[in-house]
């Protein structure tokens, strides 16, 4: 039987790994060398795929779809490799990546007390991306801070009763 099984493992490697099957005598060693070889390559496969996702840049004419689009491909193949990462996580690694344009946005949601949702993450500089599009070419420089200040200034108006009086202690 271990003959057996020996030679079904040794037709059934690709020729690279052969010569690691091939060097014993048991079906079980044989297996077990394979799989220290293959999570071996996991492992080496799993840091290059977490330091894409921690080195992700936003490219300068890059939409953010397809910025947000590469991170969740990203995070697709750590899930693959069993190394799920939530949404959360995927946020706060992919909120670095935005150019400084988005800077504003960047602040608000690292200083958010709440979890991010990498939806709130991509809809934000969507919204700035849009405006800045229908601006077209006539807008002047340096308005698209001003479009990310704008999505990120808080949906609630302003309350001056709110406000204490530096001086005088007094709303």
């Amino acid at each position: 039987m271990n003959e057996t099984a020996l030679a079904t493992i040794e037709m059934s490697v690709k020729p690279v790994h052969l010569n690691t099957v091939t060097s014993v005598d048991m079906a079980k060693e044989a297996w077990d060398a394979l799989k220290i070889l293959l999570e071996a390559r996991d492992n080496a496969q799993l840091l290059r795929i977490m330091d894409d996702l921690s080195s992700l840049k936003k490219g300068g004419d890059e939409k953010i779809i397809n910025f947000a689009s590469r991170a969740e491909m990203i995070r697709d193949e750590l899930a693959m490799l069993g190394n799920p990462v939530d949404d959360n996580t995927l946020a706060l690694l992919v909120l670095p990546g935005l150019l400084a344009e988005y800077g504003m946005l960047r602040t608000v949601f690292e200083n958010k007390e709440t979890k991010l949702a990498m939806s709130d993450v991509t809809a934000k500089p969507l919204q700035v991306e849009q405006r800045s599009l229908s601006v077209g070419a006539s807008k002047p420089p340096g308005s698209v801070k001003s479009q990310a200040f704008a999505a990120a200034a808080s949906e609630k108006p302003f309350d001056k009763k709110s406000v204490v009086c530096f001086y005088c202690n007094r709303k």
